[in-house]
């Protein structure tokens, strides 16, 4: 914690998840109450945290598409003593309960539409095994043409341009294969690998510096 920090009664992160990475999320609230810091308002890019040292909350995360009766839906969660926590990412439902040294964990276990998430980690592998066969038709088909450019045609300045393409393409459709595989575990009942976005975002950031800084010495004749 940096100096100070403790003072601070509010800060905001900005952390990604999709919306099947719900238990990733669990594990950073839950991470940050042990800190003392308290998960107040979540959105898919942006979180909100309150400073209390004096009590640590365990987390859970009902994933639910509808609710037929909003009012017993929350009400049957305050009466078993959870929080709510408040949320802004669609089908989540965060609640929070004051954890007690010594209480077995099932205790903070909540019951989770099972129905529900299984049809969203259906639509999300659908949807994110569609890019990736797009990206397996387009980013061959590229590499393709370059090699073929490169063999028997002169590359002009502006087809420096094209060759960068599929490399940040190729950088996109990595994490397209990690989310599909994340995915996939969590149907198989396992555990989902963490996505690392400030890496891939670090990483994306310096190949497409590479190649504006590439393109500009080729035009200006360096390279």
């Amino acid at each position: 914690m940096k100096k100070n920090e403790s003072i601070q009664k509010v800060k905001k992160r900005h952390c990604v998840y999709m919306s099947w990475e719900f238990e990733a999320a669990v594990e950073d609230f839950n991470t940050m109450s042990a800190q003392g810091w308290h998960i107040a308002y979540f959105s898919r890019f942006s979180q909100s945290y309150v400073y209390d040292p004096n009590v640590t909350y365990r987390y859970q995360i009902d994933y639910t598409e509808t609710i037929a009766d909003p009012t017993r839906y929350y009400e049957t969660f305050r009466d078993a003593g959870w929080l709510t926590v408040r949320c802004a990412a669609g089908e989540w439902n965060i609640f929070a309960k004051p954890y007690v040294s010594g209480q077995p964990e099932d205790a903070y276990l909540i019951y989770t539409d099972e129905k529900s998430k299984k049809e969203m980690l259906r639509r999300s592998r659908r949807f994110v095994g569609a890019v990736l066969l797009m990206y397996a038709v387009i980013i061959p088909y590229m590499i393709f043409s370059l090699v073929r450019d490169w063999l028997f045609m002169h590359i002009s300045d502006i087809e420096v341009i094209e060759i960068w393409t599929p490399v940040l393409l190729s950088v996109t459709a990595y994490m397209f294969v990690r989310w599909y595989v994340s995915v996939r575990r969590m149907e198989k009942g396992k555990k989902a690998r963490r996505f690392h976005y400030y890496a891939f975002a670090a990483v994306s950031v310096a190949v497409i510096l590479a190649s504006v800084i590439s393109i500009l010495l080729n035009i200006f004749g360096l390279i």
